[in-house]
């Protein structure tokens, strides 16, 4: 929660007083051109927000009351950049010739058809269209215009609640309307360390009750997780979400382990060393964090990704993250190279990098783990195929077999020049 003194201390001698001069020419620029086209243009959102606690947030985005399109294609000449449009929203992203991007939209009236539904959209004024977002710690603007800028919109009491330290809704169906806000109003909460007001908490837990996170696509659940797991307050925001039993919610079967904060670090010490260790290799970091959500059952598994849509890969990486904690018990100490390849190299690297760094793992299995992911699956068989056919033998279902013997005596070192090989295979055939 934020002092009196230290918010004073943030909007004197001026509210862009922490911004870079970067930053803040761009804005003055974007202002001057909101002139020169006789348009009121305002900085809004999580910006301002962040900008009013001391946090840094590049992610720009602008509001005017007129035509956001024509004003980004406008601009985006003159910066010499280049534009996307999304017509369909009245939305646009300016691209700038040094890669940084700034978003445009119109201000807007939002109503839903019906509870879940996306938005219906009409052209308003930025009063109306500070009135329809989720909080009001998000409901703030600055005006960019030269002869006001800086000048702070706050029509939600927005000021108040940032200060103050509350995470509260503009109205009393918000989380009917848009039942993604739960998960937002909860990883706000955990972001800055605030606190849901009362009532909402309540109407959270009556929107739950209604069903209607049932009404939302999976996509749309998943998204929200998605962003919860790039927070750096995770642990803080899922133990929040078990309160409200969000994930029981979302689907019956979907149990979060009892242990999650310890996964979660581990998982984080599983990137870093993967990063130091395998830095040739392209690690899905965001499956080995979903990873520590997953369900202890394979059959629940496979339901909860159904529920939020993921993609076949990431699925195929969770369940083969719940099957290698089983198939890792027939490890032992005395295994042999091979042994651990045979075993290890069915599995995605993912499942092998989150299990790694998991608690409770005896000290013998987690340098096996780490021999086959730094050395042991990049070796390179002695013998191939091909050999096999110069040496004159016919293609059949034994090559396999064979190859496999000659390859797990190279991997236990029993054998380590092609001769050598050539010699065991002899043996062996």
């Amino acid at each position: 929660m934020l002092s009196p003194a230290y918010f004073q201390r943030m909007q004197a001698p001026s509210i862009f007083s922490k911004i870079s001069p970067p930053t803040l020419f761009l804005l003055q620029e974007i202002g001057k051109f909101g002139e020169k086209t006789a348009q009121s243009v305002y900085v809004v959102g999580g910006f301002v927000r962040d900008l009013l606690i001391g946090r840094e947030n590049l992610d720009i985005d602008i509001v005017l009351e007129g035509d956001a399109v024509r004003f980004a294609d406008q601009l985006a000449e003159a910066w010499s950049g280049k534009v996307q449009v999304h017509c369909t929203f009245g939305t646009a992203t300016v691209i700038r010739p040094d890669g940084s991007k700034v978003d445009f939209v119109s201000a807007r009236n939002e109503t839903y058809a019906r509870p879940g539904a996306l938005p219906s959209v009409r052209y308003s004024i930025i009063e109306a269209d500070l009135r329809r977002r989720d909080f009001s710690i998000n409901a703030l603007a600055i005006r960019l215009n030269p002869d006001a800028f800086g000048e702070l919109v706050d029509c939600t009491d927005g000021l108040r609640d940032l200060r103050a330290g509350h995470i509260r809704v503009l109205h009393d169906r918000s989380f009917i309307d848009d039942p993604t806000r739960i998960f937002r109003a909860i990883r706000y909460e955990g972001r800055y360390r605030f606190r849901i007001v009362e009532g909402d908490q309540q109407r959270i837990r009556e929107a739950i009750a209604q069903g209607v996170l049932d009404l939302i696509s999976g996509q749309r659940v998943r998204n929200e997780i998605d962003c919860i797991l790039s927070e750096v307050t995770v642990p803080r925001i899922i133990r929040r979400m078990l309160e409200f039993d969000l994930f029981r919610v979302v689907h019956p079967e979907w149990d979060i382990s009892p242990h999650f904060d310890a996964r979660w670090h581990a998982a984080q010490q599983a990137i870093d060393w993967a990063e130091q260790h395998l830095p040739n290799d392209q690690i899905d970091t965001a499956a080995i964090l979903w990873m520590t959500l997953r369900s202890t059952v394979c059959g629940a598994i496979k339901a909860v990704s159904d529920r939020l849509a993921l993609e076949n890969q990431l699925r195929e990486k969770l369940i083969a993250q719940a099957k290698l904690c089983s198939v890792l018990d027939t490890l032992s100490a005395s295994s042999t190279p091979s042994e651990v390849y045979r075993l290890l190299n069915p599995y995605p690297l993912e499942p092998l990098v989150f299990t790694l760094k998991q608690p409770n793992q005896p000290d013998w299995r987690i340098e096996k783990i780490q021999d086959y992911l730094i050395y042991l699956r990049g070796v390179q068989p002695l013998i191939t195929g091909d050999d096999l056919i110069q040496l004159g033998l016919k293609p059949s279902r034994a090559f396999a077999d064979v190859l496999w013997k000659v390859f797990a005596a190279q991997l236990d070192g029993k054998v380590s020049t092609k001769l050598e090989a050539c010699q065991l295979l002899e043996y062996k055939t």
